[in-house]
């Protein structure tokens, strides 16, 4: 599957060619400069540079460059940065995933969003010189900040409250407020709001939302970093009636981080005896870690592989719809 740094490596190269390449003025045509290497050669040069101890002008006028693009927004430079800064994050990405059991995938997302926002924030406030490594500490410090927090022990104490939320969200009986409304429900806004209001009345019927609301008080207080800006669409952002649009949250972040392999073989369908035949094959379809003597199962990467969504909800809609389930709205 492709991550944060596939899509970045792709950008650069689909752009890039076999084109020379120019970090004097951003093209080879019009420098004064008679060779120019390709990208491939360039980004050799540049990762070499990157292991002194200071950034070389190569470095700089990256930086330069990606500045002078970015005022008319184009990205290219920016990207051909971040691309000579992955080798030096990738190793990183490896070491927390492993740490922290969380997929791979999502650490490499944080730190290439720390890192642009990194870009950003030193505009002015950091020497050209000190932006890359800058970039770099701010993803390494945000992945390992973001991997801790989701490596919380879970609100939810029984793994078996896991199972009702894979069935399927029908709740033919719910009246959530924006069909009460008439609103439609083709806008994005409504239908992020119904599926909202649909996960609290599921709480509701499993009597789990107690722990729910729990969650809910430390994403209120700034104790759970969210979802991130890569995951929120503009039509969350701009809902109005909703307290702190930086709210939303992954559905599984409520969930347990692991649950034991008896429990992923009986979502996956899987006998419990075939499970463990398969994790000792290697064919498991959720890789998973040994903990003390039991194997445990990740799961955001069980959700996945038993196709379960894992949407994103605002608290505000998931107590309207346990509100409406319970009658009191």
């Amino acid at each position: 599957m492709s991550d944060a740094f596939d899509q970045i490596e792709s950008y650069v190269r689909t752009w890039c060619g076999a084109a020379p390449i120019c970090v004097h003025t951003g093209d080879a045509h019009i420098c004064d400069i008679a060779k120019h290497p390709n990208y491939r050669q360039f980004r050799k040069n540049a990762i070499a540079s990157a292991r002194n101890a200071t950034r070389s002008q190569l470095w700089e006028s990256m930086v330069a460059l990606g500045r002078q693009y970015d005022m008319n927004d184009d990205h290219k430079w920016l990207m051909i940065l971040m691309y000579c800064l992955i080798p030096s994050l990738r190793g990183k990405s490896w070491e927390i995933t492993r740490k922290m059991h969380l997929d791979l995938e999502d650490v490499r997302s944080d730190m290439i969003e720390a890192a642009l926002a990194a870009w950003r924030e030193s505009d002015r406030s950091v020497p050209p010189r000190h932006v890359p490594r800058h970039m770099i500490r701010s993803a390494i410090s945000t992945a390992y900040k973001r991997a801790k927090a989701y490596n919380r022990e879970s609100t939810v104490d029984d793994v078996e409250d896991f199972l009702p939320l894979a069935e399927p969200l029908q709740l033919s009986t719910l009246k959530v407020s924006s069909i009460v409304h008439g609103i439609d429900q083709r806008d994005a806004a409504v239908a992020e709001q119904v599926r909202g209001e649909r996960y609290g009345a599921l709480f509701y019927h499993y009597n789990c939302l107690d722990t729910v609301l729990q969650f809910h008080a430390e994403i209120r207080s700034g104790r759970h970093p969210g979802p991130g800006v890569r995951a929120t669409t503009p039509s969350m952002l701009a809902r109005i009636g909703i307290t702190g649009p930086n709210h939303y949250y992954y559905i599984s972040s409520i969930y347990p981080r692991f649950v034991g392999l008896p429990i992923a073989a009986e979502i996956l369908g899987i006998a419990e005896s075939a499970a463990y035949r398969r994790v000792r094959a290697g064919s498991f379809p959720c890789p998973p870690t040994r903990m003390g003597g039991a194997y445990k199962v990740p799961t955001r990467a069980l959700m996945h592989c038993a196709d379960i969504p894992d949407d994103i909800v605002h608290p505000d809609d998931v107590e309207n719809g346990a509100a409406h389930a319970g009658g009191s709205a």
